[in-house]
């Protein structure tokens, strides 16, 4: 069987019309022969480094933790309630982006230049992450795509782990919680080459409130 080749980073530019060196990064030459320490895993606990499909380490890997609600894993508590077990799925091959914006009013002055300026708040954290779904076999990548689905599908917020989104998300002022909820999914195309699906996330910090009732 004839071995199949390709480049991510080619892949990537492709499938989402940008460049990226995530795939392929550019490292400088570091003097002596021990190979220096490199950390292992974020301040907040996430690892910095997994290994994909093939064996091959990558770099800033995206955990997702989600309740898998199909009827052979459903689990009934005490209270009668069926949550489902909580899976943990790692996606794959992910570049992940963060971008966020501040509600701001503001009031023109008379008789001076500019605006007073009013912060309102600061706006969910909007989370995107691109990347492929691969398989070894030259086939199209069903199980892989139809497990993305299912998390897709998933209308509650879902944990995720990453030493990126952990330094916005795991803040005292959000009660630690890394909940998130997806907002979109997308699997773009990609000619010539049936085992790789491209696809991409966008998704919205999550924070626990407390209300309370007023009579």
């Amino acid at each position: 069987m004839a071995e199949i080749s390709f480049s991510l980073g080619d892949l990537f530019e492709q499938a989402f019309g940008y460049k990226t060196q995530a795939f392929e990064p550019e490292f400088q030459q570091v003097q002596g022969v021990r190979a220096p320490y490199r950390t292992q895993q974020g301040s907040l606990g996430s690892p910095y480094y997994s290994s994909d499909a093939l064996g091959k380490e990558y770099y800033m890997p995206v955990t997702i933790k989600y309740p898998d609600n199909s009827q052979t894993n459903l689990q009934t508590n005490s209270s009668g309630n069926s949550p489902g077990i909580l899976k943990i799925w790692e996606l794959p091959y992910p570049v992940v982006s963060i971008s966020s914006r501040k509600t701001i009013i503001e009031t023109p002055v008379t008789e001076r230049r500019g605006t007073v300026k009013e912060l309102i708040n600061i706006q969910d954290y909007e989370i995107a992450i691109k990347g492929f779904i691969i398989t070894k076999a030259n086939e199209f990548p069903e199980n892989d795509v139809t497990t993305l689905r299912n998390i897709y599908e998933q209308n509650a917020a879902l944990s995720i782990q990453c030493p990126l989104t952990d330094i916005f998300l795991l803040r005292p002022d959000r009660s630690g919680s890394d909940q998130v909820v997806i907002k979109e999914l997308k699997f773009h195309e990609v000619s010539g080459i049936k085992n790789v699906r491209p696809y991409e996330l966008q998704l919205l910090s999550d924070a626990p409130f407390n209300l309370t009732a007023i009579s």
